[in-house]
């Protein structure tokens, strides 16, 4: 099979010359470790956090599978996901289904077929998200020292994931204070509008932000800090413990209740489509939630609302949001 070269930084360039290097000596009877290392050069464009996730992953299969890949069948794979769902989730087991997809889909590519592409992905239970109530918020708000305040304001003002947090420089914030523009998770480009309390944050610690990093994040830069914050918060504020991503989903359902339609929720917190939205946030949507929409087909109002968010959000803050992620 012809290799076509991605049309990508030079960096990624050179890391495609390699990888022609190796396909010149991949075949069936390559070694599987030998081929874990070539295709540890091709997943260079995933990201850190991937990357080591991905090759863990493979490390921990090559106690499961033959030594060369012409052996390899669809039943080492099956007993290594039912290895892996015997101590684990479904969720965690799809993972690693999924690092292993990527493995066959890169064999593929030299027409080394792998069967792991016939295992389909297993059925994951219900999402159950650490949701904080309003009550619980405004508590951990008033145990929170002022560093500490601000990283637990940003995140639940614009439902950042922790790695987001992590990952967040100046240049990623437009020099009005308006945006954020960063990737996301998936590699999407991901636009989240700043609020007033988020503006007051970063204008605290932008005196030359392109110089500096942000200051009171700088502290929490790493993600088990910013899990030990929020355990430390919790004990403080004597409440049922939480995490970073805690934060996340309160923002996303405080929105929900302040009346922002589910389509626009869904692209400030970057999933691919609204069906992913709902399942998380399925919780909030309660019979009440369902009450009077159907007014709208009655002729003796004279007029057909356009649903319950209507009394909620006016059309000028529609037009906003469309304008903004359009």
């Amino acid at each position: 099979m012809e290799y076509k070269e991605p049309t990508q930084s030079a960096n990624q360039n050179d890391w495609t010359e390699r990888e022609k290097k190796a396909a010149d000596r991949l075949t069936p009877d390559t070694r599987f470790s030998d081929a874990v290392t070539g295709w540890s050069q091709h997943i260079c464009r995933f990201s850190p956090l991937t990357q080591s996730l991905y090759l863990g992953i493979l490390h921990h299969f090559q106690a499961f599978s033959p030594e060369y890949l012409c052996n390899l069948t669809l039943e080492h794979f099956e007993h290594y996901i039912a290895h892996v769902l015997a101590r684990n989730t479904p969720k965690t087991a799809n993972i690693h289904l999924m690092a292993l997809k990527s493995f066959a889909r890169w064999l593929n590519l030299y027409n080394i077929a792998c069967p792991v592409t016939k295992i389909k992905k297993l059925p994951e239970n219900p999402a159950n998200p650490r949701i904080l109530s309003d009550g619980e918020y405004q508590a951990i708000l008033s145990v929170c020292k002022p560093k500490e305040k601000d990283v637990i304001q940003l995140i639940a003002n614009t439902g950042l994931r922790k790695a987001q947090v992590l990952a967040l420089r100046w240049r990623h914030i437009s020099p009005d204070f308006k945006y954020i523009a960063m990737t996301g998770k998936g590699r999407k480009r991901l636009t989240i509008a700043l609020n007033e309390t988020c503006r007051q944050i970063l204008s605290r610690s932008s005196t030359n932000p392109s110089a500096h990093p942000i200051r009171f994040l700088e502290t929490h830069r790493h993600r088990n800090i910013l899990y030990r914050l929020c355990e430390r918060l919790a004990r403080r504020a004597g409440i049922q413990k939480f995490g970073p991503h805690a934060l996340r989903h309160y923002c996303f359902t405080q929105l929900y209740h302040k009346g922002v339609p589910l389509h626009f929720i869904s692209k400030i917190a970057g999933h691919a489509d609204t069906r992913t939205t709902e399942i998380i946030y399925c919780h909030i949507f309660g019979p009440t939630d369902l009450l009077g929409l159907t007014d709208c087909l009655d002729a003796s109002q004279g007029a057909i609302v356009q649903g319950k968010v209507s009394s909620a959000i006016d059309q000028a803050q529609c037009e906003k949001f469309e304008d903004l992620y359009r």
